[in-house]
């Protein structure tokens, strides 16, 4: 089965500079093919009034053609213990719940953006809110659940 979008995952890290010794975010960019995004947008009425309740699930095959959004080098996934614990992460992609990973629909790279920024110059950009491991089934079948919300 071909599935039908791309998606980009950020991973922020927060990493300090040698010569400063100041605390930076960086963006390690990694764009995803063959994926399914399956959005629902409504609404949820709450005491403290109406808001949104949009969310996404993302269905990643494991066998995803996943490449960086600078390089275009092949990246693999790595469980988030081993991709925040490597010392080189230009090789890997995770997902995380931890609030510092991030998706956006579509073939986005902006290197030095945050979030919000890309949110409201792309839309349609969800944070990581729950990882299922489908890994049972032929290899066709094994795939990542992600749940996502705006």
């Amino acid at each position: 089965m071909k599935l039908p979008h791309t998606v980009t995952v950020y991973n922020v890290s927060t990493e300090t500079d040698p010569e400063t010794f100041e605390d930076t975010s960086r963006n390690h960019i990694t764009v995803l093919s063959g994926v399914l995004l399956d959005a629902t947008k409504g609404y949820n009425v709450r005491t403290s009034g109406l808001s949104t309740a949009d969310s996404v699930t993302l269905h990643i095959p494991f066998s995803v053609h996943a490449v960086d959004g600078i390089s275009g080098m092949s990246r693999t996934y790595a469980d988030p213990v081993d991709f925040w614990n490597a010392q080189d992460k230009s090789t890997l992609w995770t997902l995380s719940t931890t609030g510092n990973t991030f998706f956006v629909k579509g073939n986005v790279v902006e290197p030095d953006k945050n979030s919000t920024y890309i949110n409201t110059k792309y839309g349609e950009v969800y944070d990581v809110t729950k990882v299922d491991r489908k890994d049972f089934g032929s290899p066709r079948m094994q795939h990542f659940e992600v749940g996502g919300s705006a």
